[in-house]
């Protein structure tokens, strides 16, 4: 049972503490006054992450325990924040950002509950936690003499390399599995070394984050009355993007609240785009009798009807929005697959103005990044854009370059918010206290404790201060006339935590502030973003993948079509059958490969408010596909 009760009175005071949010329907009002657990599938746009927050505040208004909380979890730190910032903006809801209460990812709160106690009472070194890290540390590690027969054997496999960077732990006994490819025979010398670049890389304090459910696990052997104590601290649980959530996860939070607390789970299971995860069959979001919100504010009828027709559940998207302008399809032939990109930025520039633009993005997706297929140009993101990627951060430099963590805050680290800026900060600033052989730094297991650690050796707020400062100025100081300044800055406020016999000359020599010559300097374009001009106006639009893009809302989106390689189809051909309603087969009777093609696609064609933009080879939208949709409102441009 529920330890508040909502309650249809309690809804009146929704006006004012979300006044530009709307509740009236019957079926975002179910959701708001459900007390018990249940689970809510929820469309595309619907603002559950809006909704889950009003919930919360009205349950903070009557809230009655002040050493038991409510736990919010998300899978991902945009989430978090925007739940944050809701809550923050009352009085009521700000109680929620604080103890006895938690907001954050799973990850976060299984690290900070069950994992991390377990490695401090292993005495165990926590260095980073970070699967590109992880990835950079093993392949280096992977070139000592120790490991040469070790790489002849991954030189060998389909997928070495990947062998290579995915081995994480499972399980409370510490089995050493693999994400990528397939380890060899437990008996063979290859998988003996592979286990010893692990424990390697495990005695240096790096961790992939899939570890941490192991050492988690551990300590629910270890401690099994830790369910007790935190199914007690947290009553009632709230989970948003339940669909993006992993076998794994899932059975552990289960055995931590199913049953135990109140728990709602919110997400779209249509917008699960990992369809090929271990033990995908057993995960149970949604849950029978689970609530639906159907409508769309994001979206008019036009796109809604297109989204729903790609949708594999069969259920109906209704759009609420207004319908300003068709859907359009794009058709290209093989050799101007590369004019598509900037076709659609002038497109978007003579169809939509500032006003209809206003704050929110203008992108372009494709499934794919990269590869091979049997297709003519439009396979993947390269196809369009070739030099899609030139120019980035390879894998972990962020997390290890001081310039990167404290200057980089370009259009490459765009979901950045400011918590995540400042844990950035401090991680650069560890890796500095590291590096001059500060003893402060040999107890820190990550940078999380640097506050609290710089307090009790001297407690004058500076590594807060300088925190602060980095975090919002991080940018301006790093540029190269800065630095002289920026050096002296962190060696005044760092004083305290450095050995005595320091110099300022040896401190601005220290490795740490070496900068690798892979990294990009500041100005250099990145291969991500399409500029044009026309008639005067400019517009600048970024371009991923599918996945990345995920969450996002845009004001006109381009969806590039992909080729998907095993499925042996189309993404965007194929979903145009449905859309067009010419497809001679229903969408649950598709392979599992072209199904989870169509859940991208979904998930890509549900991103925009205003314009929708698919776009396909021509060679393969025959006409009465074109026809159909032309009847149903769609524009059909042929680039010349």
């Amino acid at each position: 049972m529920s330890v508040v009760d909502l309650q249809l009175e309690d809804l009146a005071g929704l006006a004012s503490l979300t006044k530009d949010l709307n509740f009236d329907d019957d079926e975002r009002r179910c959701a708001l006054l459900e007390n018990g657990s249940r689970d809510f599938n929820a469309v595309p746009g619907s603002g559950k992450t809006s909704l889950l927050a009003a919930k919360l505040l009205l349950l903070a208004k009557k809230w009655p325990h002040a050493r038991r909380g409510i736990c919010i979890l998300s899978h991902t730190n945009v989430a978090r924040d925007e739940i944050s910032r809701r809550l923050g903006e009352t009085a009521e809801g700000a109680q929620l950002l604080s103890y006895p209460h938690f907001i954050g990812t799973i990850h976060s709160f299984v690290n900070q509950f069950f994992a991390m106690p377990m490695l401090r009472s292993l005495d165990q070194k926590v260095d980073v936690i970070d699967d590109a890290v992880f990835a950079e540390k093993a392949l280096a590690r992977l070139q000592l003499g120790q490991f040469s027969k070790l790489r002849f054997y991954l030189a060998n496999q389909n997928n070495g390399e990947g062998i290579a960077t995915s081995l994480f732990y499972r399980t409370a006994a510490l089995n050493v599995n693999v994400e990528s490819g397939s380890l060899p025979a437990t008996h063979t010398p290859s998988y003996q070394s592979l286990v010893n670049l692990k424990t390697q890389l495990t005695g240096l304090g790096v961790f992939r984050h899939r570890d941490m459910f192991a050492f988690a696990d551990l300590a629910l052997q270890t401690c099994p009355h830790l369910v007790d104590v935190v199914h007690r601290r947290f009553p009632m649980v709230f989970i948003d993007e339940m669909q993006d959530t992993s076998w794994d996860q899932e059975s552990f939070l289960n055995r931590i609240f199913d049953g135990k607390s109140v728990m709602q789970r919110f997400g779209d299971i249509d917008q699960k785009i990992l369809s090929d995860e271990e033990n995908v069959e057993l995960l149970t979001f949604p849950r029978p009798n689970h609530g639906c919100i159907s409508t769309s504010k994001r979206f008019g009828g036009a796109i809604a009807h297109a989204v729903g027709s790609v949708r594999m559940s069969g259920a109906a998207v209704i759009g609420e929005g207004a319908d300003s302008h068709a859907p359009v399809l794009l058709l290209y032939s093989t050799s101007a697959a590369t004019k598509v990109v900037s076709h659609f930025g002038h497109m978007v520039l003579e169809r939509l103005s500032d006003e209809d633009i206003g704050s929110r993005a203008v992108k372009t997706m494709c499934a794919r990044k990269a590869g091979e297929g049997g297709a003519d140009a439009g396979r993947h993101l390269r196809d369009y854009w070739p030099n899609y990627g030139d120019g980035l951060p390879t894998a972990g430099m962020r997390s290890e370059s001081f310039w990167s963590l404290v200057g980089d805050t370009s259009q490459t680290l765009e979901d950045t918010s400011l918590s995540a800026r400042v844990s950035d900060v401090r991680r650069a600033l560890l890796l500095v206290l590291r590096d001059a052989g500060a003893s402060m730094s040999k107890g820190l297991r990550d940078s999380r404790a640097l506050p609290r650690a710089a307090r009790e050796l001297a407690p004058t707020g500076r590594i807060d201060a300088l925190t602060r400062e980095l975090a919002l100025s991080g940018e301006h100081l790093c540029s190269n006339d800065q630095r002289p300044g920026l050096f002296k800055l962190l060696y005044e406020e760092l004083k305290p935590y450095l050995p005595n016999t320091l110099a300022f000359d040896e401190f601005k020599a220290m490795e740490v502030f070496i900068e690798s010559k892979a990294a990009p300097t500041k100005g250099t374009p990145h291969s991500t973003v399409c500029d044009v001009t026309d008639r005067g106006r400019t517009l600048q639009f970024g371009l991923g993948t599918v996945a990345g893009m995920k969450g996002e809302t845009h004001s006109a989106s381009l969806v590039l079509e992909s080729y998907g390689g095993v499925s042996r189809k189309c993404d965007v051909a194929l979903g145009l059958e449905y859309i067009a309603g010419t497809a001679s087969k229903a969408l649950e009777k598709l392979p599992k490969t072209q199904q989870a093609q169509m859940r991208n696609l979904y998930v890509a064609m549900s991103r925009p408010t205003t314009l929708l933009c698919l776009a396909a080879n021509e060679g393969r939208v025959p006409q009465k596909v074109r026809d159909a949709l032309a009847g149903k409102g769609w524009h059909i441009e042929i680039m010349a």
